[in-house]
């Protein structure tokens, strides 16, 4: 499928609920799909894919419950992706997107399997994604990653 023209399309918008893993493969899936359809690259899509993924297994490892929302705007030539949660706010943002690290500090490597991960899924997100902001919101927490579009894409330094 051929993607169309940036002006002919509206602002749309996907909201996954994440609450298991089974959850996080289906955001991750679809995400990746939507960003090929929007006009990614495939190696681009794939990486909104392991964004999605990344953000949606913290979900589940960390929060209660959470949503991924995957919002394609033609206009800004952007894909968003949004994870939100209800959890724990992160305690030092920039430890815990250091790979090999939470947001205390670094991972004893002798609990790598109990928590499910090796500590490199925020740093992931940094890497893949032009943008990365994260809020405390009420009773948990936001995390948005952008990919624009390559003629709208910043030039990184």
């Amino acid at each position: 499928m051929m993607p169309e023209p940036l002006g002919t399309l509206a602002v749309r918008g996907r909201a996954f609920p994440i609450r298991d893993r089974s959850q996080v493969v289906v955001a991750s899936s679809q995400a990746g799909r939507l960003a090929h359809d929007f006009g990614l690259a495939p190696r681009r899509a794939k990486e909104v894919a392991i964004v999605v993924s990344e953000l949606a297994s913290n979900i589940v490892k960390h929060g209660v419950q959470g949503e991924i929302v995957v919002t394609l705007d033609p206009q800004r030539g952007e894909i968003t992706i949004e994870a939100r949660d209800v959890g724990p706010p992160i305690r030092d943002l920039e430890v815990a997107m250091t790979d090999g690290c939470d947001d205390l500090g670094p991972i004893d490597p002798a609990l790598f399997l109990r928590r499910g991960g090796l500590g490199t899924g925020l740093g992931a997100v940094a890497r893949l994604a032009d943008r990365v902001e994260y809020r405390e919101v009420g009773e948990g927490k936001t995390i948005t990653a952008w990919f624009f579009l390559p003629e709208r894409r910043p030039a990184r330094l």
